[in-house]
């Protein structure tokens, strides 16, 4: 990773606060279980993205489109049903399904005079910050010439442990880079439900979340089909990216497609819209909370939470426990107790001292950490400027924030003032392992 400076002067992009944008973007991202059928690429799909994404250009918007489908379209290539399990098999089935993927989005997008550009990226490309830069300046040059990037991850190159593992967390992470207004998540479910439809007949649709802590759902089901990689749990972690960058996010049926010219324009609703957050991150500590997380976490008291969000520095007075395995400079995820007792994950912090100092470091002073560590390190365990909250300043998405938004035109709610009263409940941060299981961590035992 690279090295991260630890102290220095706050900077104009340290703050947080969307920018004043030229125009609006918008990135779809097609899942899978949307792009296949019956083993065939879904050729009406095809059609109505490429007439969706044509609509929103002519209106003046900058779309992304974030595609899936690679390996299951390989497998159809070579006439195999039978998804690989190994890392080379997959890369060899997604660089064969790419070029049949990319024929058939040229075919489509050349029907509706629009043009695109193939775009492949790593996450070991976004975690340097160089390559971040670079990356998002390539961004703003095909957009600002009206040219739609079709994202996919460079599966052939990429490694186990540099992969973004699915790519509803790459449509977060690009959604973030070009500071995208909205991201969209076409799967083949009507959205975020309470339990899963198929096998809960009590489950319900949730149109609208304010809070995703406030939720509480069961998304243990995994991915859709056998080609995918995805699932609810892990568009819940990119809706928290998505959010948490200033990007709405709406998890939507493909069949869907139709009416997305009409949420983005005229504020329509449909599906389960994830609301962003009032003050989002920008600059390098937005890159900085989509890093990928250590192997490791640290526990904070109340004390902490709120001093982080007043936009100060971790000592080691505000450490409770350190769980892991992390060194300097590693990105840690940040958790507290909350008042059920369970540990929340609340932001991340580029730390000055490995997991094992900070142990050591737990309930200190700063003046005594040269005692503690034997060398003459920062006085703090995370310095503020590399600290990263999933909601900076403590301010949640409020409805009534967006008046562009209408959600009385989603087919559910009958009562905006029911739906606004009913707060729904929702599952724990995504695992520090990046597991798309949705489990939490245990609160420390006493």
């Amino acid at each position: 990773m690279q090295k991260i400076n630890r102290m220095g002067s706050v900077s104009p992009e340290l703050r947080v606060g969307k920018p004043e944008a030229r125009y609006k973007v918008v990135v779809i991202k097609v899942g899978t279980s949307s792009l296949l059928r019956k083993g065939h690429l879904h050729l009406s799909l095809l059609g109505a993205l490429a007439e969706t994404c044509a609509d929103l250009t002519n209106s003046g918007f900058k779309v992304i489109v974030v595609t899936s489908g690679a390996v299951g379209a390989g497998c159809q290539v070579l006439g195999t049903t039978d998804k690989p399990t190994d890392l080379a098999g997959k890369q060899a089935m997604a660089s064969i399904g790419m070029v049949r993927l990319m024929r058939m989005y040229d075919d489509f997008f050349t029907s509706v005079s629009q043009p695109i550009a193939q775009v492949l990226v790593s996450l070991d490309n976004l975690m340097d910050r160089t390559q971040y830069l670079n990356a998002q300046r390539t961004f703003q040059a095909l957009l600002a010439r009206d040219v739609i990037p079709i994202v996919n991850e460079n599966d052939t190159i990429a490694v186990q442990d540099l992969k973004f593992g699915d790519n509803d967390t790459l449509s977060a992470h690009i959604a973030s880079l070009t500071d995208a207004d909205y991201l969209f998540l076409l799967t083949d479910v009507d959205g975020l439900y309470t339990g899963n439809p198929v096998n809960d007949p009590e489950a319900t649709i949730i149109p609208l979340v304010e809070n995703i802590e406030d939720l509480v759902v069961d998304t243990s089901d995994g991915a859709g089909t056998k080609f995918g990689t995805g699932g609810m749990a892990t568009k819940i972690h990119a809706a928290r990216l998505a959010t948490a960058s200033g990007c709405h996010t709406v998890v939507m049926h493909s069949n869907q497609l139709c009416h997305l010219t009409d949420i983005v324009i005229n504020g329509a609703s449909y599906g389960t819209l994830f609301l962003a957050v009032p003050q989002p991150l920008i600059g390098r500590k937005r890159w900085i909370l989509l890093q990928k997380p250590a192997d490791g976490q640290i526990v904070v008291n109340q004390k902490a939470e709120v001093a982080l969000n007043n936009d100060k520095s971790l000592y080691g007075t505000h450490i409770i426990s350190v769980a892991g395995s992390f060194t300097a400079d590693e990105a840690v995820p940040l958790f507290i107790i909350d008042s059920e007792g369970e540990l929340r994950e609340f932001g991340r912090a580029i730390v000055n001292y490995s997991s094992n100092e900070c142990e050591k470091l737990i309930g200190q002073q700063s003046d005594d950490f040269f005692d503690i560590v034997g060398y003459s390190g920062a006085e703090s365990v995370a310095h503020r400027n590399n600290i990263c909250l999933w909601i900076p300043g403590g301010e949640e998405a409020n409805l009534m924030d967006f008046p562009e938004i209408n959600m009385e035109t989603h087919p559910s709610v009958t009562d905006l003032n029911e739906l606004l009263s009913e707060k729904p409940k929702t599952p724990p941060p995504f695992s520090t392992s990046g597991s798309a299981s949705g489990d939490s961590p245990k609160a420390p035992t006493e």
